[in-house]
């Protein structure tokens, strides 16, 4: 690519992760400004995406944490869980949820603003984490299958 390409906004066709914007900004992403990441928090992998909704751009991102402890495991370390993910959904942006293959879901979003730049982006999914992050702190001490314990 020359400069002079990038001065006319003519991008090669097989060149759809970066445009540039209205404002003659270079975007790195898919077509729409759309862009994917993934990243491990507590050796938890998320995977993270912008996403368009109605009230501006967002991103959003979720993580497979653990598998539901059974009752006959330990109706203690179950009952636990369980209120851990309740205590969860009183949170503005995150929770926990299970998922139909009874696995603990971690899942959130938070506005990103309409012209974000790339810090922006790590910013909006670092405060997710950092609001999660006490109750993921909670599964870790109690669940005997995290993620962490899996490989050992």
């Amino acid at each position: 690519m020359t400069m002079e390409m990038l001065a006319k906004k003519m991008l090669p066709s097989d060149v759809e992760h970066v445009r540039i914007d209205d404002g003659g900004k270079l975007r790195v992403g898919r077509s729409g400004g759309l862009v994917q990441f993934q990243f491990r928090f507590m050796d938890v992998p998320f995977s993270a995406n912008t996403r368009q909704i109605q009230s501006g751009p967002i991103v959003q991102i979720s993580g497979e944490v653990a598998p539901l402890p059974y009752s006959a495991e330990s109706i203690t370390v179950r009952r636990s869980t369980m209120a851990i993910i309740a205590a969860s959904q009183h949170l503005p942006h995150t929770r926990l949820a299970i998922s139909k293959h009874k696995t603990i879901l971690c899942v959130g979003k938070a506005p990103i603003g309409d012209s974000w730049a790339p810090v922006d982006l790590i910013a909006a999914a670092t405060s997710v984490i950092l609001e999660i992050s006490p109750y993921l702190q909670m599964l870790a001490e109690i669940l005997p299958a995290w993620p962490s314990r899996q490989s050992s």
